[in-house]
């Protein structure tokens, strides 16, 4: 693991708990209602019953166990051991059973050693990955031959406006760059002022192209790339409870939807 991942891991596993207590995942609505799915992955993945599939960045695991509600084999995948702790606590208290794996998502194909009939990774993943191609690659295979590849993640343009007095502000290069980009706050996307110790981050920003790019050349096959406007899933600066006037309409998500040729040659 290299220093960014390790930097951010410590980040991770402490704001896991506060996670767990907040408004923003609500885990006890969720016992009650375990299904969290946004209605923009539930269309685009489509009925995932009797599927294998891996999902990769899991955090606390609510969306891992929506997907074994809805009748999937579900394995689900982060780096952080406090977050597979609560996860695996979470499947105990729900009743719904799936398996929870503490690995770097660029070395989960080899930790995890099987293919699956699905690859699925949601809503601010990419930032947290600095080397695109391994990233691709690892997902690659982690598919079997026809296994389908689904991303939903943070629209670049959604991570880089910022609102201000006159409209809305690019902070920074739509496309990105090697060095992330470094913060530090007593806070999260769920959470703000419990007192972390650990608060830097390292993020990046990937463009859209670059992120199909990957994918194309690891060997997934592009099945379509959509854009969304914001939804009450995603924390972007482009979040539909804004109420400053004149917002224009930009996509604050976008999804890509791949699969892995039945002839495909070994990914390297």
């Amino acid at each position: 693991m290299d220093e960014h991942s390790k930097i951010n891991l410590a980040f991770w596993d402490e704001v896991t708990p506060h996670h767990a207590r907040s408004d923003h995942y609500a885990i006890e609505r969720f016992i009650a209602d375990p299904d969290r799915l946004g209605a923009v992955e539930s269309a685009e993945i489509g009925d995932v019953s009797g599927r294998s599939i891996c999902h990769l960045q899991c955090h606390l695991g609510l969306d891992t166990l929506s997907l074994a509600h809805r009748g999937g084999t579900v394995t689900g995948v982060d780096f952080s051991a406090e977050s597979i702790k609560f996860a695996r606590e979470l499947s105990i208290r729900t009743g719904i059973p799936a398996r929870f794996v503490q690995s770097d998502v660029l070395t989960a194909a080899e930790t995890l050693g099987e293919t699956y009939d699905l690859v699925f990774t949601t809503r601010g993943v990419l930032m947290w990955i600095g080397d695109l191609a391994a990233w691709a690659r690892s997902c690659a295979r982690l598919l079997r031959p026809g296994g389908v590849f689904y991303l939903l993640d943070l629209h670049p343009l959604g991570m880089l406006l910022q609102q201000t007095g006159a409209g809305l502000e690019l902070t920074g290069s739509y496309f990105g760059s090697a060095e992330p980009s470094i913060t530090a706050e007593d806070a999260s996307y769920a959470v703000s002022d419990v007192g972390l110790t650990h608060q830097e981050t390292h993020e990046w920003i990937h463009p859209v192209g670059k992120v199909l790019t990957a994918l194309i050349d690891a060997g997934i096959m592009i099945d379509f790339l959509h854009e969304h406007p914001a939804d009450d899933h995603a924390p972007t600066t482009l979040s539909p409870t804004d109420t400053a006037p004149g917002i224009p309409d930009l996509p604050a998500l976008y999804s890509i939807r791949g699969h892995l040729p039945q002839t495909a040659r070994s990914v390297p």
